[in-house]
Parts: structure tokens; C-alpha cells; sequence
């Protein structure tokens, strides 16, 4: 029995994360304390042999633990460095043995003594006293995920991916920037679409009043999950108006003055001025008129001139006063026309001493016509001319060639000469015999 335990462990400590954790919409967390503990073993390259004794749930009083838990209380929001435990947090991961009304007292009392009073010496030894206050005093650790409440960063976040989403106008915007929201179908959608986003509203069961409590942790308001609240949220949902409206609504008539007064509506502004400033637009209503080369330059000589000493932005030294040059045009070059003429020849070519022909010139321009380029820079080009002179013909008239004579036939027929072989027929050697009878010096 105790090898099968210990096998579990083994499995569970090397379970992949996505198998402890729940599938969840938008920004909303989910997670389970087993899945923050993988995960900060993670970060903090825990050995592995460490891990598995973790999840027997076996936390020793050494510096890595300590800061392990440190780690899962920062992961899981029960603790922050600067207000300490956070305690609608932490009750999210354990559950009060049944019949037990003495566990609130034994945990406040172990607090006190362990925690409030007792010099600790670091954050890691505070989150790891309290942890260990409700490990052993309230109940039983909750292993299955719990709702994580979003900071105040990611709820901004949300917000603003649902102002870009809705599409919500300009005029609007600048209107929630400045904390004015008006009851319009658009705030009420934007209502629904924040809740929506963060986890604290479902379409299957509505406003989740236990996850309002978690998120205002700083003031740790009861009042999210008593009986009245309850009964408001159930009669706005039964009212049969449509989701926007009745997120609107609640907000209105069931959660006004409970937990952090105006945290969504301060989101909101929020989120409005940063994309009114991604826009481009000024929140307030200034017109804003596009300003000159010329006054950004007497602005900036103006504020040179004003500072003395150093740069508060540096802590350098100014730089002296130097005029603004003035711009001047770009220099164009000038075009240069570039021809090449063909050099004259100093004396022509000799008159033939035999027959008094003269030598005849061609020019190269009737062979080849001249190039010309186009462009900036126009070139021309003549080369010099050739000259082919003609050959000399004779002086005298060549002797007329007799035909008065005859070709005398021999006397003898061909077909009386005796027959050749068949190697004296050519006197070079044939390429194209291929007879087999040849090749094997048979004759025939």
C-alpha cells in the first residue's frame, strides 16, 4: 500500500501542468495549488526529489521551502510584500472540517504568535508561518483549481480589449476617461463584457459573488456573500432582460457600496484614456493645432537658452547654443557633353607605283553607325576610319590562254584495265567497314 502511494506521487510530480489546471475563457485563472507548486518549482529549478515530497504534502522548515511557499502565495494572490496575507485568498484553498467552529480562533491565535509578533527575518519566512497557520489550524487543502482573482494591470487590460472589441465611439471615450458613464446600451455591453472577460460573470450561472469577494481581497467585505446580495443578484437575473442589462443592474442595485467602491468604473477610465491615447486623440477638449519647423526651433532655443549649468534629464552638460544652419538646396551637377571626334590623317595613303589606283576609303560610320548614350552625360563616338585599300591590278594584260589543243583520250577502256582489290581502290584507309568477315581477316 505505501509503494502504491508513493508511485502516485511520482506520477502526479511528473503529471504535465495543463492536466491540473481547468480550461478557462478570456483572462479568467483557474489553478490548483499542486499546479502552483509544479510551477514554481519550475522557476526556482527545485530538484525533482524535492518535488515529490512537496506533493506529499510535506513542507520542512528549510530556506527552499520557504521560499517555494513564498512563491505559490505570490502565484496564487494570498500574500503581497507590502499588505502581507491577503485572507479571502487563501481561504479559496482550504475547506474547515465539518462540525468545526474553533478553526477561525485556533488560526488567528497562531497568527498572532507566529507571524504579527515573531521578528522574521525575510518575506519567504512570513508567507512560509502563515501558510503553515492554515495548514494546520483552518482545514484541509483544497486541491482542485480556484478562481484567481486578475490584478489591476490584466483587469485594465480587459477592459480595454473590450473597448476595442465594442468598438465603442470617440465621444464616448472621453467621456469615460473622465469618470462620466452614462447609462447607454454601450456601457451596459462593456459592463458585461468586462465581468465576462474576468471570470466574475457566466452565462450558466450568472454574477459569481464569490469571486466579487476574492477580487476586492484588500478589503475583505462579507457583505459579497450574504443573503441580501444573493437575493438581489437571483431577482435581477429573473427580471428576463438581456445579459447586458442585467450585469448593468446588478452592478447598480446589488453591488453599490460593497468591496473597493468604483473599481470597475475606475478601470474603465483607465483603459478609456489609454485608447484615447493610442488614437491619438487628447482626452480633454483641446484643439490641437499642428506645429511648424519654425516654432519647434524657437521652442527648443528658447529652452536652451533658459537652462543653465546641467540637465536635470542627463545630469550632462548642455550643449552650447548652436544656430539652426539654414537648408539649403541640393547641389546639381553640371551636365557635361563629352565627344570624341575621329583624329585627321596627316597624309593619305600612296598612289599605287604600277597602275596608278587609287586607295579607297571607307568610312566606319557606313559599317558601323555611331553610338550616342542617353542620360546626364552624352557621349559620342566616331572612331577613326579604316582604310582597306584595293589591291593593285597588273600593269600589263595577261596572256590569253590557248584552247586550240586537245585532250587526247586514252586509248585503252576502262573496262580492259584489270580489276582492283579492294584495299588499292582508296589511298587512305576506309572508316566505315564493319564486315564481320574483314574484321576476322577472312577474304572473299
Amino acid at each position: 500500500m505505501k509503494q502504491l502511494v508513493l508511485l502516485t506521487i511520482c506520477v502526479l510530480a511528473l503529471m504535465p501542468l495543463e492536466v491540473l489546471s481547468n480550461d478557462t475563457k478570456g483572462l479568467t485563472i483557474e489553478k490548483s495549488f499542486l499546479q502552483s507548486v509544479h510551477d514554481c518549482a519550475e522557476y526556482l529549478q527545485v530538484p525533482k526529489h524535492r518535488l515529490v515530497q512537496y506533493l506529499a504534502y510535506e513542507f520542512p522548515p528549510d530556506e527552499e521551502t520557504k521560499c517555494l511557499i513564498f512563491c505559490v502565495g505570490t502565484d496564487l494572490r494570498w500574500w503581497n510584500n507590502t499588505c502581507g496575507l491577503q485572507v479571502p485568498a487563501i481561504m479559496n484553498y482550504f475547506q474547515p472540517v465539518l462540525g468545526d467552529r474553533q478553526y477561525e480562533k485556533r488560526t488567528s491565535e497562531c497568527l498572532e504568535r507566529n507571524v504579527h509578533t515573531a521578528e522574521l527575518p525575510n518575506n519567504c519566512c512570513q508567507a512560509y508561518e502563515t501558510f503553515q497557520c492554515y495548514f494546520r489550524e483552518f482545514g484541509n487543502l483544497v486541491t482542485c483549481p480556484q478562481y484567481v482573482p486578475a490584478t489591476k494591470l490584466q483587469a485594465t487590460q480587459a477592459a480595454l480589449d473590450c473597448l476595442t472589441v465594442l468598438r465603442v465611439p470617440t465621444d464616448l471615450l472621453q467621456c469615460y476617461s473622465k469618470g462620466d458613464l452614462p447609462d447607454v446600451p454601450e456601457t451596459r455591453c462593456l459592463y458585461h463584457c468586462i465581468d465576462h472577460r474576468t471570470g466574475l460573470y457566466t452565462t450558466e450561472s450568472g454574477i459569481h459573488l464569490s469571486r466579487f469577494y476574492v477580487r476586492d481581497l484588500e478589503v475583505n467585505d462579507l457583505r459579497y456573500l450574504s443573503k441580501e446580495t444573493k437575493a438581489c443578484r437571483d431577482r435581477v437575473r429573473m427580471s428576463g432582460c438581456d445579459v447586458c442589462s442585467e450585469v448593468y443592474n446588478t452592478h447598480r442595485d446589488c453591488l453599490s457600496g460593497i468591496g473597493v467602491d468604483g473599481y470597475t468604473s475606475g478601470i474603465i477610465a483607465e483603459a478609456s484614456r489609454i485608447a484615447l491615447t493610442n488614437l491619438g486623440v487628447c482626452c480633454e477638449d483641446k484643439q490641437v493645432l499642428p506645429l511648424s519647423v519654425e516654432v519647434v526651433a524657437a521652442e527648443v532655443v528658447k529652452e536652451v537658452e533658459e537652462e543653465e549649468g546641467y540637465s536635470y534629464a542627463s545630469y550632462q552638460p548642455v550643449v552650447p547654443r548652436v544656430a539652426f544652419p539654414p537648408i539649403l538646396p541640393k547641389p546639381t551637377l553640371p551636365v557635361h557633353v563629352v565627344k570624341c571626334t575621329s583624329p585627321t590623317c596627316s597624309h593619305r595613303p600612296p598612289v599605287c607605283s604600277t597602275c596608278g589606283s587609287v586607295p579607297k576609303v571607307v568610312p566606319v560610320e557606313t559599317l558601323y553607325p555611331a553610338v550616342r548614350r542617353t542620360g546626364p552625360f552624352e557621349k559620342t563616338v566616331n572612331p577613326q576610319p579604316m582604310v582597306y585599300p584595293e589591291l593593285p591590278l597588273p600593269c600589263t594584260k595577261p596572256a590569253p590562254v590557248s584552247i586550240s589543243h586537245k585532250i587526247n583520250k586514252p586509248a585503252t577502256a576502262l573496262s580492259a584495265l584489270p580489276a582492283r582489290s579492294y584495299a588499292q581502290r582508296s589511298p587512305y584507309p576506309s572508316f566505315h567497314r564493319t564486315c564481320k568477315a574483314e574484321h576476322f581477316g577472312r577474304s572473299f
